[in-house]
């Protein structure tokens, strides 16, 4: 019996080996072609595009392979807009094609909010609002008032504003305190700032009724990436400091100090304990 009889006497095989050849057949054409879509197994380097304007994207080599999408903005001062801040996946991290890269870059101009209504609230809270609305403290001037610690006005660009005025996102406001009617001046103790990013320390000095004095930055490093190294007057815990008066600070790179060891190895200068600081003498207390 031949193949052609063999067929002819049981079709019901003939007819399941035909469907099993048409699967094969589409199974392979399936399988390739979804290799040749998707590029199965090729891989790519994600490149270093941190610090470049996003349109310099096109000129990447993988740029063709890769989907950017620019997720946030952020306002940076003193820098162009469209400058790639953050990218995930992180440069150098092997991705397949199509895939998309999320990217964070500096706005083009900044953000208009509005100024929070921080009249007659204690320093420490009026602080806290203007961040909370992403704003800054700016100087804090006392007057003699029957309000102690108290807002009573608030500047922008020496400008006396309201309530719900709009500003730029990140901008100061300067605002004057009530320091009350008492013959003795209201002072403060010297806060720690030591090991803090400049946002952080900036807010603590000024939730302290204090302002923030000359500030010393590394050369050649990035702002954002520092933190306080030394402070004058130093922190002991007791000196004393006007309302008003300024803490001056020195920042470091985080990359080249050891801001954990700086914190837990400082030591209170027992030599300023129980003495005074006024603003102007403020600088015979620096220990470093």
């Amino acid at each position: 019996m031949n193949i052609k009889e063999f067929f002819y006497k049981f079709p019901l095989i003939k007819h399941l080996l035909l469907m099993l050849i048409v699967s094969i057949i589409i199974f392979i054409g399936v399988y390739f072609l979804l290799k040749m879509y998707g590029r199965h197994g090729e891989e790519f380097s994600v490149p270093e595009i941190v610090g470049k304007n996003i349109e310099e994207l096109s000129t990447f080599p993988q740029a063709s392979q890769l989907n950017f999408i620019v997720i946030d903005s952020i306002f940076v001062p003193n820098s162009n807009g469209g400058i790639i801040l953050s990218q995930d996946p992180i440069a150098h991290q092997k991705v397949k094609a199509g895939r998309k890269i999320y990217l964070t870059i500096s706005a083009y101009r900044p953000e208009k909010i509005h100024v929070p209504d921080i009249v007659d609230m204690t320093v420490r809270r009026a602080i806290s609002e203007l961040e909370g609305a992403g704003l800054e403290g700016g100087k804090l001037t006392f007057v003699e008032s029957d309000f102690k610690n108290a807002v009573l006005e608030q500047y922008y660009e020496g400008r006396l504003i309201s309530e719900n005025t709009k500003v730029e996102k990140g901008s100061y406001i300067d605002l004057t305190i009530g320091k009350g009617n008492v013959e003795e001046e209201a002072k403060t103790v010297a806060p720690f700032v030591l090991g803090k990013t400049p946002k952080d320390a900036r807010k603590t000095i000024l939730s302290s009724s204090l302002n923030v004095g000359k500030e010393h930055y590394p050369k050649d490093v990035d702002p954002r990436y520092v933190r306080v190294a030394k402070q004058s007057p130093n922190y002991n815990g007791r000196t004393r400091l006007h309302f008003g008066a300024e803490i001056e600070i020195w920042y470091e790179s985080e990359n080249t100090t050891d801001f954990n060891k700086l914190v837990k190895d400082f030591k209170v200068d027992t030599s300023a304990i129980d003495e005074e600081v006024f603003e102007d003498e403020s600088e015979s207390f620096f220990s470093w």
